[in-house]
Order: structure tokens, then C-alpha cells, then sequence
């Protein structure tokens, strides 16, 4: 892994949401909070900038200008980036020139051919870098890391981009394609087996991402976790929400990201966003007319001692900025949580 240090993106987080969702830990894990002074709120942010910001091109600067701006507005504490791809040492520059401040920019997937998909950036101070993942069937670098950091006021921060890939057929495709059936009359043509089973590719790479921050991230300390992991998420598709008017009468018994909630982590955008009716919260793809909103990115966060204050996507360009599309093929995730 590449450690790149250059200045820091700072400044106080603002505009949190006043109503806060705790974080649940099971009570073997639990410890008590390492620091004893006031809370820390750390702004998260999660996304893929499709192509390293070039978009469809492969070779459009002045979206990788505009992507970097995006980011430079969301002023993150914490930044999980997927297809970062050559973009690294830009996006570090763009944030000392908007802030001048410190930054670190820890290149995820190794690669010297622009193939550098995963990088976690922060201005918080770095503890250890964690060694690549070793022993998974397909898991690597390409698809987890991540570093302890240490913020402003002393308290570690395990932090971890994360990407799994998608299967072919891909989940959110059929998924659609039953949602246009039904919005045309016709009866569901895809088996509901069929879409789990499409599923299943991701909760194998789940699997892998717990194991590996099991292994590295020290027991009782805060945990964030972001990134694309290229499925929808579990409980937004159960039979609860089938009354959603863009579910229409469907749901799924889907499992990758359950196993998430089930290691004791929560979900920051659905714990800011409880109702899935109202804040489907679409992620894939602001390029698209979808009828099914796909929530494919997530952040996620673990320990007794956090709290989600607010969660939000972008996909919209920035106030003032021409029409015109979105910077990604991706939404971008917000998350604000505070450390107690």
C-alpha cells in the first residue's frame, strides 16, 4: 500500500441533523470509550467517482475537476473512493489547495498502470496501515482496506474502503426488469430465486470484509466501512417495504448485507433514513431512469460509542454548475457520525 502525505482537508463539521440513531455492539465485543473528553464528529464520505473522475472517456480532465470540487464541498474528515484510478495524487492536491491543510491519501490497490481502484483519504493522523488481505479465494486489495487512524483529540478510527464485484445477470438488473413487469401488468418473468441467487456473489465477499476487519481493527474500537458493494441492501427489500410504490408488491430474501447488521454494524443512511418508502436513497445510478431506486453504496459503522447524526446522497451537480449530468455514474453517500 502507497502512503502519500500532503496538506490536510479541515474545518468543523456542520449542519448535523438533530435527531441521532445509536449504534448497537454486542456486549461481548463492548468496551468502554478510550477517551473521556467531549464527542468527536466525524463527516463520512463514500463514492464512486466512475473512471478516476474521467468519465466515460477515460480521458475528461474537466470532470475530474468537477468530481474533485464535489468533494472538496462535502469537506469529509474520512473519504472511501472507489475507482479512484490514477486520480490519487490529484484529489490530494485539490483538497491543499482548497484548505491547506494536511492530508493523507492511502492508496488501497496497488498499482502502477492506473489500475487503482480502492484509496482512503483523511486529514486524521495514521496509527498503522493494515496488510493486504491474504488466504480469501478472491478477495484483495482491490476489494478491502484500510488503516487505525487516530483523530484530533486522540481517539482511533478503524477505517475501510471496500468494493465487491457484480455478478452477470446483476442483481439490480433483474430486479428491475421485474419492477417494469409489473408496471406494465405483465406478471414477474424472473424467479425470486433467481435474484437471490445473483446475491450471492457479495455476501461471499462480505464475508471476507468482516473477516478481515475482525482480524485488524482491535476489539471495542469505532469501526467505518464504505464503499460499492454492488448489491441492494437486504432490509430495504424484505416484505415489509414491498408497499413502496417503486417496489410494487416485491420483495426479496436477499443476504449480503445483512450479514453487516448481523456482525453488529448499522447501516448510516437507513438508521438517518428509516423509512425506505420516503428516502429509498438511490445510489445507481443518478445516469439513469430507473424504476427501482438501486441503493448500491453504503457506509457503515460499529461501536457503542457512535452515533449516526445524519445521512444523505449527492446526486445532483453542484449549485451554479451548468446542467447537464451528474459528475458519476454513482451517487455519493454522506454520512455524519459522532464518537462519544
Amino acid at each position: 500500500m502507497t502512503i502519500l502525505r500532503k496538506r490536510a482537508l479541515a474545518g468543523l463539521i456542520a449542519g448535523l441533523s438533530a435527531s441521532t440513531a445509536l449504534l448497537a455492539a454486542s456486549p461481548a465485543s463492548a468496551a468502554p470509550p478510550a477517551h473521556a473528553g467531549k464527542p468527536t464528529d466525524v463527516r463520512v464520505l463514500a463514492w464512486n467517482i466512475y473512471h478516476g473522475g474521467l468519465d466515460d472517456n477515460w480521458d475528461n480532465l474537466d470532470t475530474r475537476k468537477d468530481v474533485i470540487r464535489q468533494i472538496v464541498d462535502v469537506n469529509p474528515d474520512v473519504f472511501f473512493s472507489v475507482e479512484t484510478y490514477g486520480a490519487g495524487d490529484e484529489i490530494i492536491a485539490g483538497l491543499e489547495a482548497a484548505t491547506g491543510d494536511d492530508w493523507t491519501g492511502i492508496q488501497i490497490t496497488p498499482s502502477s498502470t492506473g489500475n487503482d481502484n480502492l484509496w482512503l483519504f483523511t486529514h486524521y493522523d495514521i496509527d498503522k496501515v493494515f496488510p493486504a488481505p491474504t488466504g480469501y479465494r478472491e478477495t484483495g486489495t482491490f476489494h478491502i482496506g484500510g488503516a487505525r487512524l487516530i483523530a484530533d483529540d486522540g481517539r482511533a478510527i478503524n477505517a475501510f474502503t471496500m468494493w465487491s464485484n457484480y455478478t452477470n445477470p446483476w442483481v439490480g438488473d433483474l430486479i428491475e426488469d421485474n419492477a417494469l413487469d409489473v408496471a406494465a401488468g405483465r406478471k414477474p418473468q424472473v424467479p425470486a430465486e433467481k435474484i437471490v441467487d445473483a446475491d450471492r456473489r457479495q455476501t461471499q465477499y462480505v464475508a471476507d470484509f468482516l473477516d478481515y476487519v475482525g482480524t485488524h481493527a482491535p476489539a471495542g474500537e469505532p469501526v467505518l466501512m464504505g464503499g460499492d458493494l454492488n448489491t441492494m441492501p437486504a432490509a430495504d427489500w424484505t416484505s415489509k417495504w414491498a408497499r413502496c410504490a417503486d417496489h410494487f408488491g416485491l420483495s426479496y430474501d436477499l443476504a449480503a448485507t445483512g450479514k453487516f447488521t448481523d456482525a453488529g454494524f448499522v447501516d448510516t443512511y437507513r438508521a438517518a433514513n428509516p423509512n425506505v418508502c420516503k428516502a429509498p436513497g438511490m445510489t445507481w445510478s443518478p445516469r439513469l431512469d430507473m424504476t427501482t431506486p438501486d441503493r448500491i453504496d453504503f457506509i457503515y459503522a460499529k461501536g457503542q460509542v457512535v452515533q449516526v447524526k445524519d445521512s444523505y446522497t449527492i446526486a445532483k451537480r453542484l449549485p451554479g454548475d451548468p446542467d447537464g449530468q451528474f459528475y458519476s455514474d454513482h451517487s455519493a453517500v454522506v454520512s455524519d457520525v459522532r464518537i462519544k
